[in-house]
């Protein structure tokens, strides 16, 4: 799905570019064609071409009682007061089972807030990869991050693979290619080679110009940038030719100018939802703002959303009941939230354009601590969705969770590495070719073709 262009083209063709009289003020139209675009290898403008949703569970999910192996023994074992089983409503997978390591396919269900994810998998939009992990695995919150932010396991990370994927196959791209709704950036999105083409925002309300100038304290930070790259110079070319560190700070007031404006346009031209039962918590309202810059026909290919607390130590459920506790909620508010962007993509026509990938840092122990909670562990299990994707289908094996076949603590063993997944969303959605993996996963794993979860066209 990616084009190339060349300079001219890429002015003329790009979702920024084309458009920047229609949608972006007149000052920013100058701006566009002052930027060092070298545009070769593009992916498709994220307003008429593929888009990637990274939905991250922050703290740790406990896959066990996400994607429940309700039939074996050594998880009821394992799990005395914290299992879910046929008596607490699990939605069981009926038509298959999952390969499993064990050599014998595991009856799974989903747990019983997980309502949207059942039916995703009946209609064939949803497929399930488990086992999925890295050698040597990290049980370390921050460390794991950076591993699967970076995808360098055991490494020393300075660059996110999502950032080493637009170097590569997106030079030249609109300021707003990337977008992380959340109050800080993300190692995932940094660049290797300086300022990439993403954003990161908590409200797209608050994506603008702090301007003071009234109260006499600063000048009007919009007027600043203007000067610095030129805006109010008809000679100027706006990107200094002798000074490197001058160019870079001009080319980053480029970017914050034309992201500013890309993303409001963007949120007025969608206007109003078609949905009208979104949920109201902080995954819901993150959702809310990619929905509607998906429908603004944003510029954007890939947003990352977050959902953070996971990390359920403690309470993961409330005594006696485990309908009931702090996994419970999350579940809850993930299948809510995440229920209501799916409806609306689908009322928008947009469903079959987007693919949602669902992480954490790690999974959980199997053994149930002293706290009505689980500790930190290893593999885990991860969902695609979309339209497009070939779902009702199970990829890689579900761990043997048998004492003898555990890591590190009780932890279960990956048999799919988290870099494949991230190769097969690339190669197989965004059209990435093979020949590029080098360059975005530089320490690739031992078996690295990529998944088949995508639908042949």
């Amino acid at each position: 799905m990616n084009i190339k262009l060349n300079r001219r083209d890429f002015v003329a063709k790009s979702a920024w570019g084309a458009t920047a009289s229609l949608t972006l003020p007149g000052f920013l139209q100058q701006t566009i064609f002052n930027l060092d675009a070298r545009a070769q290898s593009l992916p498709s403008p994220g307003g008429e071409g593929p888009i990637i949703l990274l939905m991250e569970m922050a703290g740790g999910n406990d896959t066990l009682n996400t994607l429940i192996p309700y039939t074996n023994s050594t998880y009821n074992e394992a799990r005395p007061t914290i299992r879910l089983g046929e008596e607490h409503n699990i939605l069981k997978i009926t038509d298959k089972n999952g390969p499993s390591a064990t050599g014998n396919d595991e009856a799974l269900a989903f747990h019983p807030n997980l309502t949207a994810f059942n039916q995703l998998w009946q209609e064939g939009d949803l497929g399930i990869i488990n086992g999925v992990g890295y050698p040597n695995p990290s049980l370390s919150h921050f460390t794991s991050f950076d591993y699967w932010h970076s995808a360098e396991p055991n490494g020393s990370p300075k660059d996110g693979w999502v950032g080493r994927y637009l170097d590569n196959q997106c030079d030249g791209c609109g300021a707003t290619t990337g977008i992380y709704i959340n109050r800080r950036p993300t190692l995932a999105f940094r660049s290797g080679q300086g300022i990439g083409p993403t954003v990161t925002f908590a409200n797209s309300q608050y994506f603008n110009w702090n301007d003071l100038a009234s109260t006499g304290k600063e000048k009007s930070l919009e007027g600043l940038y203007r000067n610095l790259i030129g805006l109010d110079h008809a000679v100027d070319p706006g990107i200094s030719e002798v000074d490197d560190t001058l160019a870079y700070v001009q080319r980053a007031a480029h970017s914050a100018m034309i992201s500013i404006a890309s993303v409001q346009s963007a949120i007025e031209s969608g206007g109003d939802l078609l949905y009208d039962q979104w949920p109201t918590n902080g995954l819901a309202n993150s959702l809310r703002t990619i929905a509607q810059l998906i429908k603004g026909q944003s510029e954007t290919s890939i947003y990352y959303a977050r959902q953070g607390g996971y990390d359920t130590h403690n309470n993961q459920i409330f005594t006696g009941d485990p309908l009931t506790g702090r996994h419970f909620n999350l579940l809850q508010t993930l299948n809510g939230a995440l229920d209501a962007f799916i409806q609306e993509m689908k009322m928008q026509g947009n469903w079959d354009r987007v693919v949602i990938l669902t992480f954490s840092e790690f999974g959980r122990k199997v053994i149930q601590n002293g706290s009505l909670g689980t500790d930190h562990g290893a593999a885990e299990s991860l969902f695609v969705m979309g339209g497009q994707v070939k779902g009702n289908e199970f990829y890689g094996l579900y761990p043997d969770i048998a004492e003898d076949a555990r890591i590190k603590n009780n932890s279960m063993d990956f048999n799919v590495d988290f870099r494949t997944v991230y190769r097969s969303v690339l190669e197989k959605w965004m059209g990435v070719p093979a020949s590029a993996m080098p360059n975005i996963f530089p320490s690739q794993p031992v078996e690295f073709d990529p998944l088949d979860i995508i639908k042949p066209l």
